[in-house]
């Protein structure tokens, strides 16, 4: 039986069994990988460093496909989220978003460096939520191959020179007013829409959060972005409607 180490993040826990657990981790490399917990619920077996919202460093043992726990080291928890129900809800859902956009053959190093950096946003509290929520889906979108093409329009083909832009969130595509009017399907951006989508697809992950927006731009790129998961993932995830359901209306 061989032995893996590897740094991840625990994106979800299922207890199986009477005393079993396990867990869906993303790897440091981006892979996603299923581990079982042994005994993980009886009392002298619980490890901190392997429960939801925690990076670690994990030793498993490998057979086949398969991995189970040996140790795990925590490295840093995100715990401190669960004092704010909205946040941790936010997080609870980010987390399903990359599970489910992730894949166990697939490596993919900037979902992990995303999903990291946002939840250290979250709990730093130095970025609004709603903005890292939408920053989030548009990158991790992109970096899973459903990158929105923004310079060019999808209609003609022609590159885009000046505003104003419009965007398809079905087609992924942003096209000029003129093609934009003809074909129907598109909804003109606001100038500071536009860049905030261009930065969130653009910048490097540790800077991804690190812009501010309001009014009408807010709301639309926020809006947006949700659709576009949505849409292009054709599914609903439950922790997003959890996270709905405990906040006000955008203002």
């Amino acid at each position: 039986m061989a032995e893996v180490k590897l740094r991840a993040l625990v994106l979800r826990e299922v207890d199986f069994g009477d005393w079993d657990r396990y867990l869906t981790v993303l790897a440091e490399d981006g892979r996603r990988v299923e581990i079982l917990c042994k005994n993980a619920r009886c009392g002298k077996k619980t490890n901190p460093a392997a429960r939801q919202m925690c990076f670690s460093e994990f030793i498993l043992a490998e057979r086949g496909e398969k991995y189970a726990l040996r140790e795990a080291d925590l490295v840093h928890s995100f715990f401190v989220l669960a004092e704010d129900i909205e946040r941790y809800a936010l997080a609870c859902y980010l987390c399903e978003l990359t599970s489910a956009l992730s894949d166990p053959g697939l490596e993919s190093p900037a979902l992990c460096r995303l999903l990291l950096t946002a939840l250290l946003a979250l709990e730093r509290k130095k970025r609004e939520p709603a903005l890292v929520k939408a920053a989030f889906e548009l990158r991790v979108m992109a970096e899973s191959g459903y990158a929105p093409d923004l310079t060019s329009c999808g209609v003609c083909g022609e590159v885009i020179e000046q505003p104003p832009v419009c965007f398809s969130v079905r087609a992924g595509t942003a096209a000029d007013a003129k093609c934009a009017g003809r074909v129907g399907g598109y909804t003109q951006l606001v100038d500071s829409t536009l860049r905030a989508m261009l930065h969130a697809l653009t910048a490097e992950p540790n800077k991804v959060y690190a812009f501010v927006l309001s009014g009408p731009a807010r709301e639309q790129f926020c809006g947006m972005a949700e659709e576009y998961v949505k849409y292009h993932l054709g599914r609903e995830f439950e922790s997003l409607r959890f996270y709905r359901s405990l906040q006000v209306p955008i203002k």
